[in-house]
């Protein structure tokens, strides 16, 4: 059963179903090497003084997508560049991107974000009509996310709840873009 795709690590070739499990396997090896690196050169005192300030956080999560094929999401603080000049060292960010998650039906999107530790009045929240922003800055949290969204939505019909850590956010899709019309009566 061959299949293309444009938008993931099976574009190119043709693959099979066997490609996705070899296709997991390397990518799961690809992050544990970057973990396995990382965590040498914090204990060997090969990362700058920056980085030395703030605490590592580097996961990632695995979820089906609506095709049935695999999505990886990293989150965190920690980037690493995978295609980077050989030495290149990991650099930490002040600021934690946090899990994500995304669900979109007809009409609607629905984002939930984990920002656990903080109070509903440090988030900001800045909604536009292709992306959604949700920052955090306090004294002992930062946090921070851009997601892009594959529908355009109305910014005004925005929802949000705050509990327990969890963001939840509510965005109401704009009406379609199909060109409209008028009849025309022929004489």
């Amino acid at each position: 059963m061959n299949r293309k795709r444009k938008d993931d690590w099976f574009s190119g070739d043709d693959w099979n179903i066997d490609d996705i499990f070899n296709n997991l396997d390397g990518e799961f090896q690809r992050i544990r090497k970057q973990m396995d690196n990382f965590m040498k050169d914090s204990f060997e005192g090969n990362i700058s003084e920056n980085n030395k300030r703030n605490p590592f956080v580097f996961g990632f999560s695995v979820k089906t997508g609506p095709d049935g094929f695999p999505i990886f999401e990293e989150f965190g603080n920690t980037r690493m560049n995978p295609f980077g000049k050989k030495g290149e060292k990991p650099t930490v960010d002040t600021r934690r991107e946090p899990l994500t998650d995304i669900n979109e039906t007809e009409d609607q999107i629905a984002i939930t974000v984990e920002l656990p530790g903080v109070n509903k009045e440090d988030i900001d929240i800045n909604v536009m009509e292709d992306k959604v922003e949700v920052n955090v800055k306090t004294e002992s949290r930062k946090y921070f996310k851009s997601i892009d969204l594959k529908s355009l939505v109305e910014t005004e019909s925005s929802k949000a709840t705050y509990t327990n850590g969890i963001l939840d956010l509510v965005l109401q899709k704009k009406e379609s873009d199909k060109p409209k019309g008028t009849k025309v009566k022929v004489d």
